[in-house]
């Protein structure tokens, strides 16, 4: 009822530091796991998060993300892409790609995120390890029903 949270980490092989465990809740505009909900969720309790985030926000944050309708270009850019990228905008030094899951709904019913240093991966809509995480999200989605049309 806070936002998108954790419910499942897995430690990465190599040393990554983030202050984040299950139970953390994740901004909807900085983060891509909150992109993806701000993308792919209905509703105006989401809308109106993201709002109060983006009144909430340092001048230098805001200036991240530098356009007229920031909440709109979100979510335009993750619905054309089927998935959010950060780069260094909720943590320093740290970037990610999310994936939404979907069910027999057409509903979101969970995010696919994997981060790591910036500079560490390929961080792409049309890299390998976004292209893989598209594959793994399919795979979930189809086991919740989902079809792809």
């Amino acid at each position: 009822n806070k936002g998108p949270t954790i419910v499942r980490f897995e430690e990465p092989g190599l040393p990554v530091t983030l202050n984040v465990r299950v139970g953390s809740v994740l901004p909807l505009l900085w983060s891509a796991t909150g992109r993806v909900c701000l993308g792919f969720l209905d509703g105006s309790r989401v809308l109106t998060q993201a709002k109060e985030e983006l009144r909430a926000a340092s001048p230098d944050r805001r200036a991240l993300l530098d356009k007229r309708d920031p909440i709109g270009e979100i979510q335009r850019e993750v619905r054309r892409l089927g998935m959010a990228i950060v780069k260094d905008t909720n943590l320093q030094g740290i970037s990610a790609i999310a994936v939404p899951i979907f069910d027999f709904t057409e509903r979101v019913r969970a995010v696919l995120t994997v981060l790591g240093p910036t500079g560490g991966f390929e961080v792409s809509a049309d890299g390998p390890v976004a292209h893989l995480m598209r594959e793994i999200a399919e795979t979930i989605s189809s086991a919740l029903g989902h079809s792809k049309a």
